[in-house]
């Protein structure tokens, strides 16, 4: 994605679950795409309902009833028309062009359904996405029948493509998962005591072989070859593994260090001489494919001991830039970390080929040249980003007042990307429908990923208001404001004129505001504009505020030059 951005190409991110928790990788900060998330599912609902009323939805309907009819309803069809409802509506909006889906699971599943949105899509499928994760062969060859093309991650992934799906073999193209050889600190693999330091990361669970690299590793103590292992993840599996080294007696040479940051786990690389990985199929018949962890390896410049598993082989040449044993085969795991132990020379030679290999195979710029050369011709044009967002505490009763879907209605057809404050938990929508590319703060997870994500700008929010709540969410939109270039924020009543003043406080961004009858603000706002809509009986001054008086009740035409004026003005 980042190499994408590099080359030109404007991005939007659609994530349909929030993170599993608030851990950002620090490279995300480069990023320059907005992510957006999908509302509660009251919301989604009523943004269906609305569909239905306009006809638009009629498409998406007959898709779920032949998806349910042929798939069954566990593959929840209707789940994944309703996000893509959302989605394709928003993306419309911004000018996305083409959605690409990086596992061929639940989001190429509702991709789908935005194809029938008329907005083309493509996916790339890694292997226990499609074997294991989807559930249906058949569905696999729909989703691969009506993408524009499907990228396998290694050879080994396209051949199994091409034997579920062989009417769509001629568009499955080969596209390594891409890296930055010079992101990483090249170790140096030969040098070191007596102690082998061998580095392991991954999720801890069953088929990243962690159980069968540390019985190899109490083979090796019981040869008398002394070693280090750092497992650097977390999972399911930790107890287990931690109790199997205390049985196999490398309790002290086994460390588990949990989750580390893309800093300490380059830091961990080069002060390492092997990275080892005993990946095996699981009892569900899942496995790795091709783990980018041995890429990173290999551009950490560190020699691989590794299985013979899947596109393993396709990574690391045998014999040139490492060792591959079968997998399972735990002496022979040991036997390679064995000889690696006993021969520096080895390692550094296994290094440096490993590094070129790095190079030539899984740079970015290579990788991202043949996923870029794979997607239309138009995927460069410029987004319409909106410059105006209309932040809203609500949808009917909680909205503004009853004028406020003229307003919102409006505001969508003059390019103003209208976003509803509400948290998924606590949102309720209590008017029939609302209309359709709505833009919803998201959860307390994501929310808390920014806050921590910049200490800074939060200590900043925190001495400016003493509602934390406000402050997250304000920390939150600086970010993502940021990202969509937003150049003003328009708060449309007075519970959320102070977080629309926070939000001005903290970046460049011009903010105006809306009040009703009886509302008021906790602060003098000097830097927001305000609209009376309640002509001249607002009960409360909000100290050097220019009001501009609009009528009431007021009219479709009148809400649009409304937002054409905050446009003009922004």
């Amino acid at each position: 994605m980042l190499a994408l951005e590099a080359r030109g190409v404007p991005l939007a991110v659609g994530s349909i679950n929030p993170p599993p928790d608030h851990f950002r990788h620090p490279r995300l900060a480069q990023r320059k795409a907005p992510v957006f998330y999908p509302p509660p599912g009251k919301a989604l609902e009523s943004i269906r309902r609305a569909a239905e009323a306009d006809g638009s939805w009629a498409p998406l309907a007959a898709l779920v009833a032949q998806h349910d009819a042929a798939y069954g309803e566990d593959f929840k069809a209707a789940t994944r028309a309703r996000n893509a409802l959302y989605f394709g509506n928003v993306f419309r909006q911004i000018g996305v062009s083409h959605v690409h889906v990086h596992f061929a699971n639940r989001a190429t599943h509702t991709a789908l359904f935005m194809n029938k949105m008329g907005i083309p899509f493509s996916f790339t499928a890694h292997a226990q996405d499609f074997m294991v994760d989807l559930g249906s062969d058949e569905l696999l060859r729909e989703m691969a029948r009506e993408a524009q093309f499907v990228a396998g991650v290694s050879d080994f992934s396209c051949g199994l493509l091409r034997e579920k799906c062989p009417d769509s073999a001629g568009k499955i193209v080969r596209v390594y998962n891409g890296l930055d050889p010079a992101a990483f600190i090249s170790a140096d693999a030969g040098a070191g005591g007596e102690v082998l330091k061998i580095v392991s990361v991954g999720r801890l669970i069953e088929f990243k072989g962690f159980h069968h690299l540390i019985n190899a590793c109490g083979e090796l103590k019981r040869r008398g070859i002394s070693f280090e292992l750092s497992i650097v993840g977390e999972g399911p599996w930790s107890e287990r593994l931690q109790s199997l080294a205390l049985e196999q007696d490398v309790g002290r040479e086994v460390i588990f260090t949990g989750v580390l940051g893309g800093d300490a786990v380059g830091q961990l690389l080069a002060a390492s001489n092997v990275f080892a990985l005993g990946a095996v199929v699981d009892s569900k018949g899942a496995s790795d494919i091709l783990p980018t962890v041995i890429a990173e390896a290999m551009a950490a410049g560190l020699p691989v001991v590794a299985t013979r598993l899947a596109g393993i082989p396709e990574m690391v040449e045998h014999g040139q830039s490492g060792l591959l044993c079968e997998p399972g085969n735990e002496a022979a795991l040991a036997d390679a970390l064995a000889r690696l132990a006993g021969e520096p020379d080895t390692r550094a030679a296994f290094a440096r080929e490993g590094r070129r290999l790095a190079g030539e195979r899984f740079a970015l710029e290579v990788t991202a040249g043949q996923l870029l050369g794979a997607f239309p011709g138009n995927v460069g044009e410029p987004a319409r980003w909106p410059g105006l967002v209309y932040l809203a505490s609500g949808w009917g009763e909680r909205g503004p007042r009853s004028a406020d879907p003229e307003l919102i209605a409006a505001a969508a057809q003059d390019g103003v990307l209208p976003m509803v404050l509400g948290l998924h938990e606590d949102f309720r929508v209590s008017c029939p429908v609302a209309p359709s590319g709505l833009q919803f703060v998201p959860d307390k997870l994501v929310l808390d990923a920014a806050w921590r994500a910049d200490a800074k700008r939060a200590g900043e929010a925190k001495g400016l208001t003493d509602d934390l709540e406000h402050a997250r969410i304000a920390v939150y939109l600086v970010e993502f404001l940021q990202r969509l270039g937003a150049r003003r924020l328009h708060a449309a009543r007075s519970d959320v004129i102070d977080i629309a003043w926070l939000v001005a406080r903290l970046m460049d961004i011009e903010a105006s505001c809306c009040m009703e009858e009886g509302g008021s603000a906790n602060r003098e706002l000097p830097v927001m504009e305000g609209l009376d809509l309640s002509i001249r009986k607002t009960r409360h001054k909000f100290g050097p505020f220019r009001f501009r008086i609009k009528p009431d009740p007021i009219s479709p035409a009148a809400a649009t030059a409304f937002i054409r004026s905050l446009n003009t003005a922004g």
